[in-house]
């Protein structure tokens, strides 16, 4: 069973990713772990608010110190599949890629992390919108998580690459094209879409709007890559702009 590490200090944003992996859940067989760093007292009050309020089976971590220390003391000790946290929606969203709690995670941890937005109910994952650059992976096992999420929900994946330029067609699309045919294979349905837009946000934002249909926006973090394009201000704030949904990153 894979396991999920949901890290929380009780807020709006915790109740709403706790929410989301319970349902998912039930798609998706894992365990969950939540995890509550805190610098003083124990929150009693809150702990014990947080276990009524989810009446389901998990297990909850508490370590005295910041979140990053009690999080890197965690993963020394256990395995983590997946971490889940909370956002607080557009600008949540915005804030993922500028000196978040979530973006520090990022630069921490290899370990795949799913946001959600506030507020976000979950929907059946039926189709999934994979960002991708085209590039061959350097791991291509990165994509396990992916591929065991698509299958566990008989979800389709779009495939979709943003061309920022009118220069001839990169070379690693079709080699692209040819892997991913042949590591999804006939197990998950997925298709191939390019997109021509000024920016790489402006080019997501524009499928979001016209494929409303997504239930997860899957991007692949790598250094240098294009996902580091969208960590600028500006594109970031375009980004922000798009339809909230559940995001995953993953780690080359």
């Amino acid at each position: 069973m894979l396991n999920v590490l949901i890290p929380i200090d009780f807020s709006k944003t915790s109740y709403s990713a706790m929410s989301y992996a319970i349902e998912f859940q039930k798609e998706f067989n894992f365990s969950i772990t939540c995890l509550h760093a805190y610098n003083k007292n124990r929150p009693k009050r809150r702990v014990e608010k947080f276990k009524t309020h989810f009446p389901f089976e998990f297990k909850l971590e508490l370590i005295a110190g910041d979140l990053f220390s009690g999080f890197e003391s965690y993963e020394a000790r256990n395995k983590i599949d997946l971490i889940i946290m909370g956002t607080k929606g557009a600008q949540g969203i915005k804030k993922l890629f500028k000196g978040s709690n979530t973006s520090n995670l990022m630069l921490q941890t290899n370990t795949p992390i799913l946001i959600i937005p506030e507020d976000t109910h979950y929907e059946s994952l039926n189709k999934i919108l994979w960002a991708s650059d085209f590039k061959p992976l350097i791991n291509p096992n990165s994509l396990d998580l992916l591929k065991k999420i698509a299958l566990s929900t008989d979800s389709s994946i779009r495939i979709a690459h943003v061309k920022t330029s009118n220069k001839k067609t990169n070379p690693h699309t079709k080699t692209e094209k040819r892997w991913e045919d042949k590591y999804f294979g006939r197990e998950i349905r997925h298709s191939f879409k390019k997109i021509r837009k000024s920016s790489v946000s402006k080019g997501i934002k524009f499928y979001l709007d016209h494929k409303d249909d997504n239930n997860l926006l899957v991007l692949i973090r790598r250094e240098h890559g294009f996902m580091d394009k969208l960590f600028r201000k500006n594109h970031s704030e375009e980004f922000a702009r798009s339809p909230t949904l559940p995001v995953m990153i993953i780690h080359e």
